[in-house]
């Protein structure tokens, strides 16, 4: 703030208050009345009056102006804060200075009120860009693999176990999958098991160091109208932000007209975008509470709260090798599989022509953990299951409702195009 001397410009006085100060005295007689110099010297004297407060007035105010300018704080050339006073009032005008300059509270406003970025810093690492190639397709001019679809996903231990949505990773089934971290890292992934009921995927990046994981909310723990951030790779953006609030905790996905009515689902106005599907959301604490799911439009998308994620590692084989001692959860049978839809038997055709053409329905069989009754009963990884018990399955839910049974299941399968039956023995 600059300190100017301000003189008040000789044009602004008026001929009038020229000739009024020059000539006339300064009294406050009243003068008769009757002549008619006497009402011109009545007239002056008034505005000579009015001159008189006027000036007073503003003496008084520059006078009050240059006390506060006087006591204000102000900062030496060394930084240290001191009070301007008659010794060393030639500070101010020396050097102009600006209100809040080298104050670290407000030169670091940024750096103090943006809680987005500290959220980014802190999960950012552990969230993941997933690539989809397909092997029997190459780039002419590359001779790599064509990558066929993309997604995200976000690490939950150390040692590389990580979650994503089904939908990202089996719908390619003959794909190789390469997980991208930030940091430009990259790693080879094998799906461990999954759920298409619930649209959750267990991963396995094979790495050999520690990496960054993110850990979940408690359940429940969510209430709308508090911030959120959404990571992952939408539309192959990889390592994208967005923002926004919870709008709903519980929203049925009945209202949402899919079919799983037995879900609900964290509505946010945060972004999830195609290839987002996967990454975790979380809140201001850096703590998952859903993952990115779907999009309906502009501002409502959908993610699965962390309490279906929970469930899911309880009867997967995460739990099995964080808790040795603990068995794989009857409703999976040791298998992972995924319904068949007209893309996957498009995908199908492709690697074989032995597939009957009336078949319409059935679930196909994606992954076998040794040692499980699904892999005693001679299940391999391609077989299609198209019936247990003589009852159509058509979904992977339907398959596990069988999980109470007691009794041996007789399972109709289509092993290298022909149709078989097998036994599987349930423990």
């Amino acid at each position: 703030m600059y300190i100017n001397i301000i003189k008040l410009p000789h044009h602004l006085l008026t001929k009038k208050c020229q000739r009024i100060l020059s000539v006339r005295s300064y009294t406050k007689d009243v003068p008769n009345k009757g002549s008619k110099g006497t009402n011109r010297a009545h007239n002056s004297t008034k505005t000579l009056n009015k001159l008189n407060i006027l000036g007073a007035v503003g003496i008084t105010s520059a006078l009050i102006a240059s006390y506060l300018i006087v006591k204000r704080p102000f900062k030496d050339e060394n930084g240290d804060m001191v009070k301007v006073g008659p010794q060393n009032a030639s500070l101010l005008l020396a050097k102009p200075t600006n209100i809040g300059e080298g104050n670290p509270k407000e030169e670091h406003l940024r750096e103090q009120y943006n809680f987005i970025k500290k959220v980014v810093n802190e999960c950012a690492n552990a969230v993941f860009y997933l690539e989809l190639r397909d092997p029997n397709l190459k780039d002419l001019e590359t001779g790599q693999s064509i990558v066929i679809s993309n997604g995200s996903g976000f690490i939950i231990s150390e040692d590389g176990w990580a979650l994503t949505n089904a939908h990202v990773v089996l719908n390619k089934p003959q794909s190789t999958i390469t997980a991208i971290m930030r940091d430009g890292r990259s790693y080879n992934v094998k799906v461990e098991d999954a759920d298409m009921n619930i649209d959750l995927a267990l991963l396995k990046l094979e790495a050999n160091e520690k990496l960054h994981s993110l850990q979940f909310s408690e359940p429940g723990d969510t209430a709308v109208g508090e911030w959120v951030v959404a990571l992952g790779s939408p539309l192959s953006l990889s390592n994208s932000v967005t923002v926004g609030i919870v709008s709903s905790v519980d929203r049925p996905a009945e209202e949402l007209g899919l079919k799983n009515y037995s879900m609900s689902y964290i509505q946010t106005d945060a972004s999830i975008t195609f290839g987002n599907s996967g990454g975790p959301l979380v809140n201001l604490d850096g703590n998952v509470i859903g993952i990115n799911n779907l999009r309906l439009t502009s501002g409502i998308s959908f993610a699965i709260p962390v309490e279906y994620a929970k469930k899911f590692l309880e009867s997967s084989k995460f739990r099995t090798k964080n808790s040795p001692s603990t068995k794989v959860g009857k409703s999976l049978f040791g298998l992972t599989t995924i319904s068949i839809t007209p893309e996957v038997l498009v995908d199908l055709d492709k690697e074989s022509s032995n597939l009957p053409k009336d078949m319409t329905h059935g679930l196909l069989v994606w992954k076998i953990i040794p040692g499980t009754p699904a892999h005693k009963s001679g299940l391999e990884v391609g077989d299609i299951i198209t019936r247990v018990n003589g009852i159509p399955i058509q979904k992977p839910v339907e398959l596990y409702n069988f999980s109470s049974s007691r009794s041996a299941l007789v399972i109709e399968i289509i092993k290298k195009g022909k149709k078989k039956n097998i036994v599987l023995n349930v423990e």
